[in-house]
């Protein structure tokens, strides 16, 4: 899925902020907290793959269409090449 120029940016914001807690997570480990560090570490692999994998509130209303067409007598399944 290509991203646009808004897409990019909430990725690129996600990242920022996952860099943060890894740092963080990175930190506690290296004082010998290792629950606490590896707590962070697993919160922002999470930041990621949730910004990666969930649909935008955008993306929702499309998916929604394409179920009903293809729910409809007739209707044939979307492909994905309407973009």
């Amino acid at each position: 899925m290509a991203r646009g120029l808004i897409g990019t940016i909430e990725l690129m914001v996600a990242v920022v902020l996952a860099a943060r807690v890894t740092l963080l997570g990175v930190d506690n480990l290296a004082r010998g907290q290792t629950a606490i560090g590896a707590v962070f570490l697993g919160l922002a692999a999470a930041l990621l793959v949730i910004e990666w994998v969930a649909p935008s509130p955008t993306d929702i209303p499309g998916a929604l269409a394409g179920r009903a067409r293809s729910a409809l007598p007739g209707g044939k399944p979307s492909d994905g090449d309407d973009d």
